[in-house]
Formats: C-alpha cells, sequence, structure tokens
C-alpha cells in the first residue's frame, strides 16, 4: 500500500470531493471489440456514470442549470473532455490478458461525452499496441484495483469484424469489498497510527471483477 496521491485517482481528477466510504463511484463498462484479419485491433470503452457521482459532476461544471436532464449545444461542447485528462501512465482500468501475460494497449483517443436519463456517459479507444490474434483466448477485465470505483460489465461486448464465442462471467462485489477492508486494516496496522485510511492507496487487483473470456474464429 501507499500515500494516496492527490488527485485521489486518475479516472476522477476533475472529481468533486467525495464520501469517505468505499467505492466512491459506481462505473457500468461497456466494450466493443474491432477485429481486423482475424486480430483484435482496438477496443472502445463507455463509462456510464452512477446517477448521484453523474450529477456533481453536472453542478461542478455548472452544467444543466434548469435541471430538465437536457444539456445545450454549448453545454455539450463544455463536457467534451470531462474525464479525458489522465496522467502519464495510467492504465485506464482496462485489462486485457492471453495465457497469463498482460496485452499492452497504447494510449486512449477519440474522447467523447454526453448526458442521457440522468447519467454521465464517456467513450474513448484504446487501440492494442500489437494486433493480437484472436484464436488466442482472451481474458477482458476492468477494474479499479484501488477500489474508488467499482466497475461493472452489465451487456456481452459487441464484436465487429470476426465470429467469436463469449463466455461473460459476473464478479463478487462482497469479495473486493472484503479485500480492500482486509487491506485497509493490515495497512493501518503497518502504519501503528501514523496514517488514516484516506491517506492509504491499497491494492486488491482484480478481486471481484467482471471477465469476458473471449475465443474468436477467422474473419467473416
Amino acid at each position: 500500500m501507499f500515500l494516496r496521491p492527490f488527485p485521489l485517482a486518475c479516472l476522477l481528477a476533475t472529481a468533486p470531493t467525495a464520501l469517505a466510504a468505499h467505492p466512491h463511484v459506481f462505473i457500468d463498462a461497456g466494450l466493443v471489440l474491432d477485429y481486423d484479419g482475424g486480430a483484435l485491433t482496438q477496443v472502445t470503452v463507455e463509462w456510464a456514470y452512477d446517477d448521484f457521482y453523474s450529477l456533481l459532476i453536472i453542478e461542478d461544471l455548472g452544467l444543466d442549470p434548469d435541471g430538465d436532464g437536457i444539456l445545450t449545444p454549448s453545454e455539450e461542447a463544455a463536457l467534451q473532455g470531462f474525464d479525458a485528462d489522465w496522467e502519464e501512465g495510467f492504465d485506464g482500468r482496462l485489462f486485457l490478458g492471453v495465457e497469463g501475460r498482460r496485452i499492452a494497449l497504447d494510449g486512449p483517443r477519440d474522447f467523447s461525452a454526453r448526458y442521457q436519463d440522468g447519467r454521465l456517459i464517456s467513450s474513448h479507444v484504446r487501440p492494442l499496441a500489437d494486433p493480437l490474434d484472436g484464436a488466442l483466448p482472451l481474458l477482458v477485465q476492468v477494474y479499479d484495483p484501488e477500489y474508488y470505483v467499482q466497475f461493472a460489465i452489465p451487456a456481452p461486448p459487441v464484436i465487429r469484424g470476426a465470429e467469436c464465442a463469449v463466455d461473460q462471467r459476473v464478479g463478487d462485489p462482497f469479495a473486493a469489498a472484503d479485500a480492500y477492508a482486509r487491506a485497509v486494516a493490515e495497512g493501518l496496522a503497518e502504519a501503528d497510527g501514523a496514517l488514516s485510511e484516506e491517506m492509504l492507496v491499497v491494492d486488491i487487483g482484480a478481486v471481484g471483477a467482471d471477465e469476458l473470456r473471449i475465443t474468436c474464429g477467422a474473419a467473416p
């Protein structure tokens, strides 16, 4: 565990101050996997923020003052990039794995955002550093190892350019919460009163995370 840096999370660098409980933010992640010639080339990621956090951001940005849930064109423009200011090296909380090794991703591009039904929804594209043979068994996860954000993958991914089999496995948020509590307790014990919970950064890895197991054949 580490001292918690400011801001609390690269993903939420522009966020207003949150409450002290964990997790602070809930995000439904949507995924689009693009294949070319049987190889995975990029993943489009959509984050749908929970209603409460969305409202905090909208108010913090001074948008939708009439509260009708509809943004004007100028407000839509002001919303763009609200979560795009990533610190160097931030992983974007998207993890791809094949046969126990991590697949390298390039930095994000093509950010966009909208406000729909009381939720902020943003999207961006993560190209793979090198195209990945779709016949290899691919593990896809979206999670925050610090458990500041609780991610879920509520729907199967959209797959373009290949015929794929998808095994979607729902994670266990209670397991993540228990792992976080244990990690915090251990960190506070090691600090012997010198730190508070808010000053700790813990890493619970992928405990409790949803996951997708994908195998694709030749391009259609």
